[in-house]
């Protein structure tokens, strides 16, 4: 009697630590499911399109084909094959074996080589926020100073191309993310694992919810759970805090007639707002340029700040010993290390 009180207090402490540690692993579990889910569906839309305008540029093809064949058809002289019948003759009874013979025109090789085109004038672009290459310095410069690596890939913010052991999440898949989590509820991870049936009945439901709310947000703000959990799995993303922040940023752009925050409706129109100067011009003085009096300038940067980065040099350690009679340590005054 006292071993069976033993196990069933071993069952309710296993099943109350389990409860109580549910809720994190639960949504991170949904997280995972969610992300896969919809990386899969991107692709599949992928594909779709790839397949589509594969299909409708077939199809352009082939009409632009018929309609040269009728106009060719239409015309008075017609082309010749140009044929050559080649015989293959033999001494001995077998018969001669005849096979007509077609003329290819010559094709000229592409070049090995690579085209470069000049440019007239510099185009300034956007400086590149992952590192593609790790230069490679040789083993002496590696030895002398071996942080050279480690400051180049700082300077990235330790981005660098290849590396996705945290998965690949971009804007779009972050809001289709949060919203596909957003219709779970929060009760929920405290029910789930009770009963399978249970469970595949809710994962159903929630499924064929999915086929007509797929790019629907939903109606109330997403739990900061959602958030928690998406930053324990993305953590380059940011705290939850941010990711939060980000979420409104991205969801108030996809409102119809929403502006950028630093922009304000036209002075001249039904929307007009009061607002300072700076504000109101803040568009004009971020744009466009005071050297080709173009807005968008693709030549000259909006500010021409100097590179404040620099690479720590190593310290050469100065030598104590003099270096001959009239050298300059003999002096009484100087600081002796």
């Amino acid at each position: 009697m006292w071993n069976l009180r033993v196990r069933r207090a071993r069952i309710i402490m296993g099943q109350t630590g389990k409860k109580s540690e549910k809720g994190p692993v639960c949504w991170r579990k949904r997280v995972k499911s969610e992300y896969m889910r919809l990386r899969q569906l991107k692709r599949f839309r992928r594909a779709d399109e790839v397949k589509s305008m594969f299909s409708s540029n077939r199809q352009k093809i082939l009409e632009r084909t018929e309609i040269l064949n009728q106009e060719w058809k239409q015309r008075r002289i017609q082309p010749v094959h140009i044929m050559t019948s080649c015989s293959v003759t033999s001494d001995l009874d077998f018969p001669t074996q005849v096979i007509p013979l077609k003329t290819l025109n010559a094709v000229a090789s592409v070049p090995i080589m690579y085209s470069w085109s000049p440019l007239q004038q510099n185009f300034m672009v956007e400086d590149e926020t992952v590192l593609h290459n790790i230069p490679y310095m040789g083993d002496e410069v590696l030895d002398q100073d071996g942080t050279f690596i480690e400051e180049l890939i700082k300077n990235y913010d330790g981005k660098v191309h290849g590396d996705r052991e945290c998965g690949f999440i971009n804007d779009e898949i972050f809001v289709e993310l949060v919203n596909a989590l957003g219709q779970y509820n929060d009760d929920d991870d405290d029910d789930d694992g009770d009963d399978p049936d249970e469970g595949e009945e809710k994962q159903k439901d929630l499924e064929d919810s999915r086929d007509g709310k797929e790019s629907c947000p939903p109606r109330k703000f997403p739990s900061d759970k959602i958030f928690e959990a998406i930053s324990s799995m993305f953590p380059d993303k940011g705290t939850a805090e941010e990711l939060k922040e980000k979420y409104k940023e991205l969801t108030e752009q996809q409102l119809p007639g929403a502006l950028p925050p630093e922009c304000t409706p036209n002075i001249d129109g039904p929307n007009a707002k009061s607002v300072q100067r700076e504000q109101s011009l803040h568009s004009f003085h971020t744009l466009f340029c005071r050297r080709c009096f173009k807005y968008d300038c693709f030549l000259h940067p909006f500010h021409a700040t100097p590179n404040t980065y620099k690479r720590k040099n190593t310290e050469t350690a100065l030598d104590n010993k003099p270096c001959g009679p009239q050298c300059y340590q003999h002096l009484p005054l100087l600081p002796r290390n």
